[in-house]
Formats: structure tokens, C-alpha cells, sequence
């Protein structure tokens, strides 16, 4: 992994107790940076601030249901007061809903993962930002997906959410972009990731079909995600804004 700098700095993952969420609070923290870990689950983001602090970083647990305003504005607000300041967030918390067709689609399904992954991400936004301003600048990354742009049968909460972030991404990208606050998103293919982990045992060739669609024939690595996050922040990415950056083993390109 490339070595950053970020001493100083304050960085906010959503999601942070598991996954590329946690992949991505470690890397930070590697890097320098203090790092509030916002989660659901208090065990679950006690423990991964603990893995943190073994490796000598420092880190602290906040919790938060993306879904719900309060809950957010409460979040971030724990941050600046613990830290005095927010310089990087990575919205990461998400939800894979089901795979139904249309006509056997679950409408609470469909409202859960929406909650999570589109209206989460725009509540983070809501209030990550003027917290970033307030410390001079900073910059966002969004989790978003191959399939918030491209397509895939018989998953339509998720796609659907995944473009949403997608285009939240960009108009928040455009609103912000002169007054120092960076926005992109990271189109992540299929990653090794303990939810894919699940999947794998409970539909292995449904996986397997998966990763063969994936030029690289590999999955991603929750690591190589997390370095994207990373570069997406640092100063070698000043002048990239309101992109989708596709880190897929070249999935989207055929």
C-alpha cells in the first residue's frame, strides 16, 4: 500500500466496524490520522477501534444509523468535539438488499436499502460538510458501485441505490468545489469482503459467475479499496472532484 501523511487530520467512516469500512479506519490510521469509526453496532465498533489502537493508531467509536438525521448530526458533532476538527469522511456504511424479480420484489427490501445507502449518504453529506468547512476544506468519498453504473437483473434496490449515490456524488461535487470541499465516489467491483464471504457459502456459483465477469478473474481485496479511498484524499487528488472512480479489476470496461 502507498504510504500517506496524514498526521493531524480527522477522518469519519461510516460503516467503519466491518468490511472496506474497517479497511479503510485502519488505513487511515496507518497514515496518521485520528479516526472516529461510526457504526450501529457498539461491540462491533468498540472492537474495531481496539484493532486500531493495537496498531498503534488512535481512534474513537461513534454510533450512528445513517438512516436517521439525529443520529448522524449527533455523529459528526461527537467528532469535531472529540477532535476539533473533520478533514476526511468515507461513507461507506451499506446495505445489499435482495435478488427477486420485479413482480416478487419486497417493498420493505426496497425501502431499507434505500434508507441505507441513498438517503444515508446524503444525511452524511448534510452534516460531514459544514464540518469540513468549518476545519477549511476537506474531502468526501462515496461508496458507491459497478452497479451504479452498470445494470444487474433481479437486484433493484441496490442498483438503484448505488446510482443515486452516484449522482448525489456529483451534484454535491458541483456545489462545493470552490469552497474546498472535494466529493467522489469509488465504483467498487466484487471485493472479499465478510458479506461476500456469506454469500460465497450460501450461492458459491452465483459468486463464482460473479468474479468470472471481472476481467482480473479475482476479486478485490478489502486493502485496494481502502488505498483508493485514500488517494482520493490526498493531495495527488487535488483537482479530481465529483468522479466516479472504478476499482473493479476491469469490470466496467467490458
Amino acid at each position: 500500500m502507498i504510504r500517506y501523511d496524514y498526521s493531524g487530520k480527522v477522518a469519519l467512516v461510516t460503516g467503519g466496524s466491518s468490511g472496506i469500512g474497517l479497511a479503510t479506519a485502519r488505513a487511515f490510521a496507518r497514515a496518521g490520522a485520528s479516526v472516529a469509526i461510526a457504526a450501529r453496532g457498539e461491540e462491533a465498533g468498540h472492537s474495531a477501534c481496539a484493532a486500531i489502537e493495537a496498531e498503534g493508531g488512535r481512534a474513537i467509536f461513534v454510533q450512528a444509523d445513517v438512516r436517521d438525521e439525529a443520529s448522524v448530526a449527533n455523529a459528526v458533532g461527537a467528532v469535531t468535539k472529540h477532535f476539533g476538527r473533520l478533514d476526511f469522511a468515507a461513507n461507506s456504511a451499506g446495505a445489499g438488499g435482495d435478488m427477486a424479480p420485479l413482480e416478487a420484489t419486497n417493498q420493505e427490501v426496497w425501502d431499507s436499502v434505500m434508507a441505507i445507502n441513498a438517503r444515508g449518504v446524503w444525511l452524511a453529506m448534510r452534516w460531514e460538510i459544514p464540518a469540513m468547512l468549518a476545519s477549511g476544506g476537506g474531502a468526501i468519498v462515496n461508496m458507491s458501485s459497478i452497479y451504479g453504473v452498470a445494470g444487474r437483473a433481479a437486484h433493484h434496490a441496490y442498483v438503484a441505490s448505488k446510482h443515486a449515490v452516484l449522482g448525489m456524488t456529483r451534484s454535491v461535487a458541483l456545489e462545493y468545489a470552490s469552497r474546498g470541499v472535494r466529493v467522489n465516489a469509488i465504483c467498487a467491483g466484487v471485493t472479499r469482503t465478510p458479506a461476500m464471504a456469506q454469500a460465497e457459502a450460501f450461492a458459491p456459483e452465483i459468486v463464482q459467475q460473479l468474479v468470472a465477469q471481472h476481467p482480473m478473474a479475482r476479486m478485490a481485496t478489502e486493502d485496494e479499496i481502502a488505498s483508493a479511498v485514500l488517494w482520493l484524499c490526498s493531495e495527488g487528488a487535488g483537482y479530481v472532484t465529483g468522479a466516479p472512480l472504478s476499482v473493479d479489476g476491469g469490470f466496467l470496461a467490458a
